[in-house]
């Protein structure tokens, strides 16, 4: 075999989104900061070399695990806030549609065959709050999630910024959280297989309400009485 050809198909561009899959998969078994860069390679077939060419190291890895989910979601949920406001105007969004458009497209996904969705969405919903992870999810999604905020604003005048962030925050927690198979959850279903587990019908059904709830009645407790 012809030893640059060879080593051309070996780091071609199919590798990196092959090693991204396979860094997902371990990170939904486990804390991804116990994941080796070797165990990354050997799940995707590949050496670490691969790794090193393609990504530097492994915080670059990481990184562009999020970044890649981030880019196809942020394209979908801009594309929904502005065809929305388009229809109804800036100023007439109400607070229903937002969360459906926050939330829908994320968990819309994690019903795909392959299962590349379930898995990062299992390591964001373990690690989301940590420290490291959170300042990647702040550069990949921060953007976006100002737009919604400001949309929250327009949709409830009496909600202030602060308390604004403050809904999203628990918006994020309560999609994330949703999203992690928990067995203490599961025993709570006691075998009605309505869990996590089963379908996420029931979950977007569940979740879109209670959700616009919540920022409802932060704007309504923040709002003075006439």
């Amino acid at each position: 075999m012809n030893q640059p050809a060879a080593r051309v198909r070996a780091y071609n561009v199919e590798t990196p989104d092959r090693l991204l899959d396979a860094a997902e998969r371990l990170f939904a078994q486990r804390n991804y900061q116990t994941v080796t860069l070797k165990e990354i390679a050997a799940e995707a077939n590949a050496n670490v070399g691969q790794i090193a060419y393609h990504f530097g190291k492994k915080e670059t890895l990481v990184r562009e695990t999020i970044n890649r989910r981030a880019g196809e979601l942020n394209r979908e949920r801009i594309a929904l806030l502005e065809q929305y406001e388009e229809l109804v105007g800036r100023d007439n969004v109400e607070v229903e549609p937002l969360v459906r458009a926050l939330i829908l497209p994320y968990y819309n996904r994690l019903d795909e065959p392959d299962g590349q969705w379930r898995h990062f969405a299992t390591f964001v919903g373990r690690s989301v709050w940590d420290g490291t992870l959170s300042t990647y999810m702040s550069e990949s999604f921060d953007d976006v999630a100002k737009l919604y905020i400001a949309a929250f604003m327009r949709a409830l005048p009496g909600l202030g910024h602060n308390d604004a962030v403050r809904g999203f925050h628990f918006l994020m927690a309560v999609m994330h959280a949703a999203t992690v198979e928990d067995t203490r959850i599961a025993g709570l279903h006691q075998g009605t297989g309505t869990g996590t587990g089963s379908s996420w019908a029931s979950y977007k059904e569940a979740v879109v309400p209670y959700i616009s709830a919540g920022f409802k009645a932060i704007a309504e407790r923040t709002t003075p009485s006439p």
